[in-house]
C-alpha cells in the first residue's frame, strides 16, 4: 500500500494543476449555470404533483375548520392528495380570545398543518383562479408573490373560509383590530400593553389616559362576549397588579351591538345572565347602537355618539372572501357557494365546498366550527366510500350545543337537553375545548400549564 501511495504522490505538477484548473472551470460553469435557473426559475412546475399510479388528484384549498377536518379523515392510499394554504397551520378558534390576553400561550391553539399526516403535499400559497373546463388551478405563493403556477386536479375542495364583514362602514379597514387570524392576536395583546404602558407615563394628560384605558368592542356574537370576558378578567386580575400606577377606575370596556341583542344564537335567560355580568364587572353593553364610521381614535355612533377608545376590535360577523367573489359559479344572496345535499358545487361534478364559504341547499346554517368540521369528516367519509363504491348519503348536521364564556369563570352553555351557567358551565366549557385541540402536544402542555392554574384559582376564590 505505502509503494502505491508513493506512486501516486509522483504524479507531475503539471498534471496536477491542469486538473485543478479543469476542475475549476467545470464548477465556475455548473455555478453559471444554477445562477441562470435560480433567476429564471419557472414555478409552474414547483408543487407539481409526483407521479403514484393512477391515483385520483384531489386539491384542497384553504387549512379551516372543514379542509383540515376533511384532510385528517381522507384516504391517501387512495388519493393524491395536495392542500394549497398561504396559512400553514390549523388553528383553533375557539380559544383565540384566550391567547388575546395571554390566559392561553399562542402555540397551544396551533397546528403545523405538515403534522396532519405524512400522505400528501402542502403548498404556502394561494389559488386566484379557477380553470373548471381544464380541471386545473392558478396560485400564486404567499411567500415571494412572483410567477404564479398551475395544479391540475381530478377533485377540488375549496374551504377557504371567509373574512371580518366591515359592511363597508368607513375607517374599519384601517382602524379596527380583527380577532380571525394568530398574528391579529398578537396584535391584540400587543396593544393591549402599549396601551397601559402609555397611561401609567407621568407626562400623560387625563384626558389622553381615559382615551387609551377605553376598549371598544363592535359586535355581540360569541367572538366579541368572549373577548370582553377575557379583556375584563386580565384588568382585574393582572393589570392592576402590574400596572400600579393607572387608575383601575378609569379603565372602561365596552361592547357594541347594532341588534336588539348580544348573543342572538342563545335562549334570552342565557343572555339575560351574561348582561348581569357583564354590569356586574363594569362592562358596559350597549344595544341598537350600530356604527356609522371609525376614525383613528374615536367610533361615531349612528345617533351621532361619540366613543374615544385605546382599542377598537371588530367581530361583527363573516362575508366571502375576495377569492369567492371573483368565482363564475352560483352564489346566495350573501356570496356564498351554494352547494347541494352532498356538498357539490351547483352545475360542477368534481369541485366541492364547505365550510364558511358555502350554503348547503339554502339552509343557512350557523357559520361556526361545529358545521365545518361536520362537513369535512362528512365529504371525506365519501371519497372514502367512493372507492368501495358505496353509496352516497346526503350531509345531515347535528347540533352538538354552543358554549360562550362571558368573563369571572362564568360560562354559558346551550344543547337542545340542557341549559346551564357560571362555574360549572365554565368547567365544561374550558375542558370541551381544551380536549378537543388539535395535538395531544398542545393539550397535555396546556392541561400541565392552565388546568392547575385555573383549579388553584378557583380554590382561592
Amino acid at each position: 500500500m505505502f509503494k502505491l501511495i508513493q506512486k501516486t504522490t509522483t504524479t507531475s505538477n503539471n498534471q496536477i494543476r491542469n486538473r485543478i484548473i479543469n476542475t475549476t472551470t467545470l464548477l465556475n460553469n455548473s455555478n453559471n449555470i444554477n445562477n441562470a435557473i435560480i433567476s429564471k426559475r419557472n414555478y409552474l412546475h414547483i408543487g407539481k404533483l409526483e407521479q403514484r399510479g393512477v391515483k385520483p388528484k384531489v386539491v384542497i384549498l384553504g387549512c379551516g375548520w372543514s379542509s383540515y377536518a376533511f384532510l385528517k379523515k381522507l384516504n391517501g392510499d387512495n388519493f393524491d392528495i395536495t392542500l394549497v394554504s398561504p396559512r400553514n397551520h390549523f388553528l383553533f378558534t375557539p380559544l383565540l380570545a384566550s391567547t388575546s390576553v395571554g390566559t392561553l400561550e399562542f402555540r397551544s391553539v396551533a397546528q403545523p398543518v405538515r403534522n396532519a399526516k405524512d400522505d400528501f403535499n402542502y403548498l404556502q400559497a394561494e389559488c386566484t383562479k379557477i380553470n373548471h373546463e381544464e380541471k386545473s388551478i392558478e396560485c400564486l405563493s404567499t411567500l415571494h408573490h412572483q410567477t404564479p403556477f398551475k395544479i391540475d386536479y381530478d377533485y377540488l375542495i375549496i374551504g377557504v373560509g371567509a373574512r371580518n364583514n366591515t359592511f363597508n362602514i368607513p375607517g374599519v379597514e384601517k382602524n379596527s383590530f380583527f380577532l380571525k387570524e394568530l398574528h391579529q392576536a398578537r396584535s391584540i395583546r400587543q396593544r393591549i400593553i402599549y396601551c397601559f404602558e402609555m397611561a401609567s407615563l407621568p407626562d400623560v394628560t387625563p384626558a389622553e389616559r381615559r382615551k387609551l384605558l377605553s376598549f371598544v368592542v363592535c359586535g355581540g356574537g360569541p367572538t366579541g362576549v368572549e373577548f370582553c370576558g377575557e379583556l375584563n378578567d386580565l384588568v382585574s386580575e393582572d393589570i392592576s397588579r402590574w400596572f400600579p400606577n393607572v387608575p383601575m377606575n378609569e379603565v372602561k370596556i365596552t361592547l357594541l351591538e347594532a341588534s336588539k341583542s348580544i348573543l342572538s344564537a342563545f335562549d334570552q335567560n342565557l343572555v339575560k345572565k351574561a348582561l348581569e355580568n357583564f354590569k356586574a364587572s363594569g362592562v358596559d353593553v350597549r344595544t341598537n347602537s350600530p356604527v356609522k364610521e371609525v376614525h383613528e381614535e374615536k367610533v361615531i355612533l349612528s345617533d351621532g355618539t361619540e366613543i374615544p377608545y385605546g382599542m377598537l376590535v371588530w367581530s361583527t360577523g363573516v362575508a366571502p372572501q375576495k377569492f369567492i367573489n371573483s368565482l363564475p359559479f352560483p352564489k346566495d344572496k350573501q356570496g356564498r357557494l351554494q352547494v347541494d345535499q352532498y356538498l357539490c358545487l351547483a352545475g360542477q361534478k368534481n369541485i366541492f365546498a364547505f365550510g364558511d364559504c358555502s350554503n348547503v341547499n339554502e339552509t343557512n346554517l350557523p357559520a361556526t366550527a361545529q358545521v365545518a368540521q361536520q362537513q369535512g369528516i362528512y365529504l371525506a367519509e365519501q371519497f372514502n366510500n367512493s372507492i368501495k363504491e358505496l353509496e352516497s348519503k346526503p350531509f345531515v348536521y347535528h347540533y352538538f350545543g354552543i358554549l360562550a364564556y362571558i368573563g369571572r369563570k362564568s360560562s354559558l352553555f346551550q344543547t337542545n337537553a340542557v341549559q346551564a351557567s357560571g362555574l360549572w358551565a365554565w368547567i365544561a366549557w374550558r375542558s370541551a375545548y381544551l380536549t378537543r385541540l388539535g395535538s395531544l402536544r398542545s393539550f397535555n402542555m396546556e392541561l400541565n400549564k392552565k388546568q392547575l392554574y385555573m383549579l388553584t384559582r378557583i380554590s382561592k376564590d
